[in-house]
């Protein structure tokens, strides 16, 4: 069978790494892939920089630029692609790339062509405010395309249960119920880089600068964190729409001394390893890369409770968990914490233990090919 992998590329985050891991690790298996990237002009750097880490791998990667994610054209071309390279199966990712595949399979005579999609999330906007409340989620056209093109999509599973959940829960229908495959990654052993002294106690929020991330529900808490721990230093890893917004509050509030933004780099791990705790203030997740990545490392994790890192962390044993977007019991509980070294080291080997057994590349490996089979 045949598969192509099929996005729109604006940036490489989670997703996108995504790809970099299963992609290779399927062929690897004897499974034929080739990948589509769709982007638009301004974003063609990025979808050359995410093409070439596939192609490295020895990947077949196809890449449209287009003006417009809604298009005729860019449709005719997809399908172009599909039929000159006798695609069997299309595996989308992203609600375009979903979309297209549904107009495809409904309205451009490829009927015979298997598609299935995995859900990664949802509107960022929408699922940051309405995470906990899916019935409630306005009927946007993001809600009516999701409408129309997951009832015409073969097969869906998500990356999480509490993903699953949210789409059902806000009344989209399927044509069957989605499975759940829960991401994995390998993990190997990197060397630290040293970026603090040792009577420091950082903390570090890898992630793009969004406002789903959360970054400034920690940044308001900031001086309440100072005054209780006097080492504190607080990492930002990464780079986004919101990165002018925090600095600026950071700067008006004389944060920075306190505060380092790193900007975007190409691993976070070696700076999650020079981290005593890492801190995902996120309103919601699929199920996000960065939790595995920590969690691979012996580093403990704090979250919200909520989509995604629920899934993943078990309050006090493998990570903590805090009342949904509560700023003061987040906080208190960091400061709790930094008294407690001994106890974030064992936290900290625990998740290592419980991620290298539950989410390997091998495990999600496995489990995608039991549902290609499935399925064909």
């Amino acid at each position: 069978m045949k598969i192509l992998f099929v996005q729109n590329i604006e940036g490489i985050a989670g997703s996108e790494k995504y790809f970099w891991h299963i992609i290779p690790a399927l062929v690897a298996r004897g499974w034929n892939i080739e990948f589509l990237s769709v982007h638009k002009p301004e974003f063609k750097d990025i979808s050359t920089e995410f093409s070439l880490g596939l192609r490295k791998q020895h990947i077949v990667v196809h890449e449209v630029e287009t003006k417009s994610y809604v298009s005729l054209k860019l449709l005719k071309n997809i399908k172009k692609i599909i039929l000159d390279n006798q695609i069997q199966l299309i595996h989308s990712h992203l609600i375009y790339a979903d979309f297209w595949s549904a107009c495809l399979k409904s309205f451009f005579r490829l009927k015979h062509i298997i598609t299935v999609s995995t859900l990664h999330g949802y509107q960022e906007n929408i699922y940051t405010e309405y995470c906990l409340k899916p019935k409630e989620i306005p009927h946007n056209r993001y809600y009516r395309i999701a409408k129309f093109t997951y009832q015409r999509i073969d097969h869906v599973y998500a990356c999480s249960e509490g993903l699953k959940n949210f789409f059902i829960e806000a009344g989209i229908r399927f044509q069957k119920e989605p499975g759940v495959i829960h991401h994995g990654f390998d993990y190997a052993i990197i060397p630290a880089v040293t970026n603090h002294q040792d009577e420091q106690f950082v903390c570090a929020i890898p992630g793009r600068l969004v406002p789903r991330k959360g970054h400034m529900m920690v940044l308001r808490k900031i001086q309440y964190l100072t005054a209780h721990i006097p080492n504190f230093k607080l990492l930002i890893i990464g780079d986004g729409s919101s990165r002018d917004e925090l600095q600026k509050y950071c700067l008006d509030n004389n944060l920075h001394s306190y505060v380092k933004f790193i900007g975007m780099v190409p691993d976070v791990r070696p700076l999650l390893l020079s981290a005593d705790l890492v801190l995902i203030p996120s309103y919601a997740e699929g199920l996000p890369l960065v939790i595995f990545e920590a969690m691979s490392l012996s580093k403990p994790v704090i979250a919200f409770n909520t989509i995604g890192p629920s899934e993943v962390i078990e309050d006090g044993k493998n990570g903590y968990l805090i009342s949904p977007f509560n700023e003061q019991e987040f906080a208190e509980k960091i400061v709790q914490l930094s008294k407690k070294p001994d106890e974030l080291i064992s936290t900290g080997k625990l998740a290592r233990e419980y991620v290298l057994k539950h989410h390997s590349l091998n495990n999600m490996v496995d489990e995608t090919i039991m549902f290609y089979q499935s399925i064909s």
